[in-house]
């Protein structure tokens, strides 16, 4: 089913979610960041908001107005769009336009600096069954974050002011926060500020995580991408324990609703709300499979990949352990993201596990074949994956090289013309061997086989 027409946006290649970090902090980052391939930063919420030192309080906003709070003041902003900007890196600015803090008196005065009550629906909780509460109610456990009436011209003003004026800072894009919360009409009014070539999306955590087609109405606004959290909830089916990987194969994704539309789609194994768990149901099973969710983002042509930076503090009381980790510096992560960037724009392949080697086809292989320079192989398995000889049709023969463990295979035609790996790291073995837990990227350097390599120590080491 269509979700709509959609303009085409401008495109950020992968997004470093440079999340609750003071803005000061990350300008010594940026050199790690761009080295890394990360084309975007993405970083959190920056107008004044609730003076808790929490990282939730960063979306309860108290004026749009003043750029100043625990991640720095404007000019510190200003400072790090300008480095960023130096390296090429451009910044994505997460906005809440939903609704204000619960700070002290505020929620029952609403008597905020460019807010008065007026510019409010009044107080009650959602009812998630029913769309206009959805888009009137109050957020919070308690119903406590007063809603703006985001249909009134004023207020719709005023969020095309804040936007302006990050414009002016130099931002680059912006996510928005709580969108599904907002009517889309607000979205197609206040973005006609920002110019074309600038990424726009929004947070929409879906009622149904199983049905894509629920946020038709955003999607058709034009301009304006979305964040799969569809396609997160299947990854975490399939990398789990019992899971299939064979799920994440057309026409399983879009095709049976499972996942937005390439063109829309921005995707993520984890974000801050997954990660801390204030969203409930897209906990992955471990760390691993976290991180291999994230191979998988990055070895597809579809979407826009965000990879989760961590958080700088330690994990509150209440939050999993590993909420805090960084995702985006991890060695199998930046591989894939160096893939991703060899690899855009190139056509997208699943290889049926039987078409490579007898016993491929299984819930814990994936093989994604882009274009016929490229090969993404996931091995989900806590085993071994070990074949002595691997077809791999489609593929360019010549001599590919091998970005997490930095080794060359070959591939040349076999007598029936179809491609086949002749050399697996060394001249001593052909076939693929792949290590329990992990992914490996294929990106071919030359047309010729690669160079025959003495043998050692290493020589039939799997990886």
């Amino acid at each position: 089913m269509a979700l709509g027409c959609h303009t085409p946006t401008a495109r950020a290649d992968v997004i470093y979610h440079a999340f609750n970090r003071p803005f000061k902090t990350v300008i010594p980052q940026l050199p790690k960041i761009k080295r890394y391939g990360y084309t975007h930063i993405q970083i959190s919420p920056p107008q004044k908001s609730h003076s808790g030192s929490q990282w939730y309080f960063r979306y309860q906003p108290i004026d749009h107005t003043v750029l100043d709070g625990p991640l720095g003041n404007e000019q510190e902003l200003k400072a790090l769009i300008d480095a960023a900007h130096r390296m090429g890196i451009k910044v994505i600015v997460d906005v809440v336009f939903n609704h204000m803090a619960d700070q002290g008196t505020l929620n029952k005065t609403l008597a905020y600096p460019r807010f008065s009550r007026q510019h409010f629906h009044s107080r009650t909780c959602i009812n998630y069954r029913d769309r206009p509460s959805v888009i009137r109610g109050w957020l919070g456990a308690t119903c406590n974050l007063p809603d703006l009436a985001t249909e009134q011209p004023y207020v719709r003003a005023e969020a095309k002011t804040y936007l302006r004026k990050l414009l002016k800072l130099g931002a680059d894009g912006f996510r928005f926060d709580a969108a599904k919360h907002v009517e889309p009409e607000f979205f197609r009014a206040v973005i006609t500020v920002v110019p074309q070539g600038k990424f726009v999306y929004g947070e929409n955590i879906p009622e149904n995580p199983d049905d894509s087609t629920e946020y038709a109405a955003y999607t058709a606004i034009g301009r304006f991408s979305i964040m799969d959290f569809f396609l997160t909830r299947l990854m975490q089916k399939a990398f789990g324990d019992g899971g299939d990987l064979r799920m994440l194969v057309e026409p399983n994704l879009v095709g049976k609703r499972r996942a937005l539309p390439g063109a829309v789609a921005v995707t993520f194994a984890r974000n801050h709300d997954t990660a801390k768990e204030t969203v409930g149901g897209f906990r992955f099973g471990d760390r691993r499979d976290v991180l291999l969710a994230n191979a998988f983002l990055l070895s597809r042509k579809e979407g826009v990949p965000l990879i989760y930076g961590g958080d700088p503090r330690p994990p509150e009381t209440d939050e999993p352990a590993d909420s805090s980790l960084n995702d985006a510096d991890e060695p199998l992560v930046v591989a894939g993201v160096a893939f991703h960037k060899h690899m855009l724009g190139k056509p997208q392949f699943f290889i049926p596990g039987h078409q490579i080697a007898l016993g491929a086809d299984t819930p814990n292989m994936l093989f994604i074949r882009r274009g016929s320079s490229g090969l993404a192989i996931i091995n989900k398995a806590n085993a071994t994956f070990n074949v002595a000889t691997a077809k791999l049709p489609g593929m360019n023969p010549g001599c590919y090289q091998e970005l997490h463990h930095n080794f060359t295979v070959s591939v040349e035609r076999g007598g029936d013309r179809t491609p086949y790996i002749s050399q697996w790291g060394t001249q001593n073995r052909a076939g693929i061997s792949i290590a329990p837990r992990t992914a490996l990227f294929l990106v071919q350097i030359s047309a010729r086989p690669c160079p025959t390599v003495a043998t050692d120590s290493h020589s039939e080491s799997e990886w």
